[in-house]
């Protein structure tokens, strides 16, 4: 238990495991991308591969700017940040480029469950409550609902330097959190689909996403509420690790919800009989 405590070496094992996991993402990636009809699958595997760490980068440079000119010792040296950017070019974008050829070469056939129509049908009109937008809000409630007690004890492991040792509560609450999220997504997407609305894809993977924005709302009441931070570099410091909190958060959730609902999507579809 000592050894996961160390500072620095949660960070460390999440950079490995993120390198080490660029095939299985560049898979996926590939693979669904070929299915729904991408074209240029070499853009999308560059973006894939580079969008997350160069948000986390962005944000911690300039974190680090702030923290050079308050000479804090939370600034990262040079030396560490040309490493994490040599591993991200040099062994992120290359696996995630064989994992996304091998996607589109063994996974990339589409598999329709029932005939589909090559003219898109116009969408009707609907009450403005059941509009994806709305869908996509409200979706996240309930997953933050599941979470919102563990959110307080990981806030405070982060920001009022307790440690925190129940890692096994936590696989538990992902499990709920993982259920909630698939069920709700499930019920967004059926409402949608039976107001004759197709777009069901990025609705799924925004409604779900969507706790990020009650994620980070919380964390403005934790900070004028349950901290005693203050001045600029206080203030920057937290809600720019707060605001990368919420948006690997709100794709982890958004990830699950969409392979959820696509699960139900072919599932439902795969038992209409085509006239």
């Amino acid at each position: 238990m000592y050894y996961f405590c160390r500072r620095g070496t949660l960070l460390s094992t999440a950079i490995f495991l993120y390198a080490t996991t660029s095939p299985v993402n560049g898979y996926c990636g590939g693979a669904l991308y070929s299915r729904l009809g991408g074209k240029e699958w070499i853009k999308q595997t560059v973006v894939g591969s580079l969008l997350f760490p160069t948000m986390i980068s962005t944000t911690v440079i300039i974190i680090n700017f702030v923290a050079i000119y308050y000479h804090a010792s939370r600034a990262i040296p040079f030396a560490t940040m040309v490493v994490v950017a040599c591993i991200c070019l040099f062994v992120v974008l290359p696996l995630n480029l064989v994992g996304a050829i091998l996607g589109r070469n063994l996974s990339g056939s589409a598999e329709v469950p029932c005939r589909v129509n090559t003219v898109p049908r116009p969408i009707p009109e609907k009450k403005w409550f059941m509009e994806p937008a709305i869908i996509m809000l409200l979706g996240g409630i309930l997953p933050f609902g599941s979470i919102f007690i563990e959110v307080y004890f990981v806030f405070t492991s982060f920001w009022a330097y307790k440690i925190y040792y129940v890692f096994g509560f936590m696989l538990l609450v992902f499990i709920i959190l993982s259920v909630v999220t698939i069920c709700a997504t499930i019920v967004c997407t059926y409402f949608l689909l039976n107001a004759e609305d197709y777009r069901w894809q990025w609705t799924s993977l925004c409604s779900a996403g969507s706790i990020g924005i009650y994620v980070y709302l919380y964390s403005f009441y934790y900070f004028f509420f349950k901290t005693k931070m203050y001045g600029f570099f206080q203030t920057t410091f937290y809600f720019s690790y707060m605001a990368l909190f919420s948006v690997t958060l709100s794709i982890l959730c958004g990830t699950i919800g969409f392979l959820g609902t696509s699960v139900f999507v072919k599932k439902i579809y795969s038992d209409v009989k085509a006239e």
